[in-house]
Formats: structure tokens, C-alpha cells, sequence
């Protein structure tokens, strides 16, 4: 879930800094290039947070996550099995000298760690105090 919470503010960060990385032509880049290359299904994910969390009531929210549940784990496990097709690594290491490659390697090692930490935190009873069952 700490993965999924940050996704909206990683897809803005990245928009904006590959819209405003300097160009080698020296062309200026316009702002409203970062609405083109923002994923437009975050804005979606965050308005459907919202209203579940806010607008519907609690007994509301939980009858309808009880009816997706069963389809919701599927959809994910398939969202992301697709991203992970259509990743050809042979592309990533032939593109730039191997740089998107690197990349990718210190983002997922980052993300690695920035979740484990944040769940060493949340539920090793660093922040929070284990609830004994």
C-alpha cells in the first residue's frame, strides 16, 4: 500500500523533470507539457480514493470493497503483469549507453528500501505499539 500511496506524486515528479530536463536543441519547454505526459489514470485512482474514503460511509465502503475484492487482487496482478511484457530490457540497455537501465535499477533499489523502511516503522512497533492477539 506505501507503493501504491506514492504513485500519483512519483508520476507528477517524473513528467516534470523529463519535461524540464534541458533539451539538447535548446528549446524551452512549456508547463502544459506535464499534463501530456502525466499518466492520466492517476487522477482517476486518486478521485476514487476519495470518494470512498470520504463521501460514501463506512458500511457503503465496505460492501462495495467486499464485492470487488475477489476481482480487485486479479485486475492488479494483471495490470502489472502487463507493464512487465511490454519492458524490454534488451531496448533499456542499448538506449543511451545503458542510462535508462541504471535507472531503472536505482529507482526499484530505492523503492525497495524507502517501502521496507516505511514498513519497519509502521509494523515492527517502531511508531506503533504491536497489538498482541
Amino acid at each position: 500500500m506505501t507503493q501504491n500511496v506514492f504513485i500519483g506524486l512519483a508520476a507528477f515528479l517524473l513528467a516534470f523533470w523529463f519535461v524540464f530536463k534541458k533539451k539538447a536543441s535548446g528549446e524551452k519547454p512549456r508547463g502544459r507539457e506535464i499534463w501530456f505526459r502525466f499518466p492520466k489514470f492517476v487522477i482517476g485512482f486518486v478521485v476514487a480514493s476519495l470518494v470512498v474514503s470520504l463521501l460514501l460511509a463506512e458500511p457503503t465502503a465496505k460492501a462495495l470493497t467486499g464485492i470487488t475484492g475477489s476481482i480487485r487482487g486479479w485486475w492488479f496482478t494483471m495490470a502489472f503483469l502487463c507493464i512487465g511484457l511490454d519492458t524490454r530490457f534488451k531496448d533499456l540497455l542499448a538506449m543511451g549507453r545503458g542510462k535508462p537501465a541504471v535507472a531503472f535499477l536505482i529507482a526499484q533499489a530505492f523503492n525497495i528500501g524507502w517501502t521496507l523502511l516505511i514498513a519497519y516503522l509502521l509494523f515492527g512497533g517502531v511508531l506503533f505499539k504491536v497489538p498482541n492477539f
